[in-house]
């Protein structure tokens, strides 16, 4: 959606956007993300009216976003190029990948040793191969991330109902009001440090289902630096390979 606004006596060229309406939303947020571009979240009911002139407000900010983004994408490998190592920092492997393009519908992913991967199939089809592959990250990660929040909630003493590994569009990570952790397949994607902080930050809310200042003492408590952790991790998005990309994440 592009828009003009007029703004003394001119018409300032916004930029094109999309606006998704979230029941949790309580404010408008922007979000500007490398698949999506400038994404505006509306809380219910809010009147779209409004967009262009807080659009016109944040015009530094925006300007700024965009480019970086432009920037990353320019910078990216393209997304159907087949991806010759995958590495997971947050537990410190590396996996090598063979392609091997092979007749029949559907890509077979088999794990040879500790650190090779055969991915056969027709892989010159990235609407195979993408999904195929996203679906063995999520496999590593509830192999490896439920174990390590279930470490850490004994180390922390805080009890969760539930925990799930999935492959969010736009979050680190998630608590339920049913008492459910909801991790990231990606977090294996970054530092050790970003991923435990999230895997804390989470459990923190099974005491403080918020974001009050109990629920960041809590969480320094645990984690001292989170302040800066939490900083870098606005920025980890940039470790999501192309193949995997879908812009800024966050947790809550």
């Amino acid at each position: 959606m592009r828009q003009h606004l007029l703004a003394k006596g001119m018409f300032l060229l916004l930029p094109d956007y999309t606006i998704r309406e979230s029941t949790r939303a309580k404010h408008v947020r922007f979000r500007v993300t490398v698949s999506d571009g400038l994404v505006v979240v509306i809380p219910k009911g809010f009147d779209r009216k409004q967009i262009p002139e807080l659009l016109k407000e944040k015009r530094n900010w925006l300007t700024r976003a965009l480019k970086e983004i432009e920037k990353h994408r320019e910078a990216m490998p393209p997304p159907d190029q087949h991806p010759m190592e995958v590495k997971f920092p947050a537990i410190g492997r590396t996996w090598q990948l063979d392609w091997i393009e092979t007749g029949g519908p559907k890509i077979s992913i088999a794990e040879i040793g500790q650190s090779r991967l055969r991915i056969a199939g027709p892989i010159q089809d990235p609407a195979v191969w993408h999904p195929a592959l996203k679906r063995w990250l999520i496999e590593r990660g509830r192999e490896t991330l439920i174990p390590w929040t279930e470490n850490l909630s004994q180390e922390l003493g805080i009890h969760v109902q539930r925990m799930t590994v999935r492959c969010q569009k736009t979050r680190w990570g998630s608590y339920s009001d049913k008492g459910t952790v909801s991790l990231n397949a990606q977090l294996l994607l970054l530092p050790r440090r970003l991923a435990r902080y999230v895997l804390i930050h989470e459990l923190c809310h099974a005491v403080h289902p918020n974001h009050s200042s109990r629920f960041w003492q809590l969480v320094r408590q645990w984690e001292p630096e989170a302040n800066r952790l939490r900083a870098e991790l606005r920025n980890a998005w940039r470790l999501v390979p192309g193949w995997l990309q879908h812009g800024k994440t966050k947790i809550s």
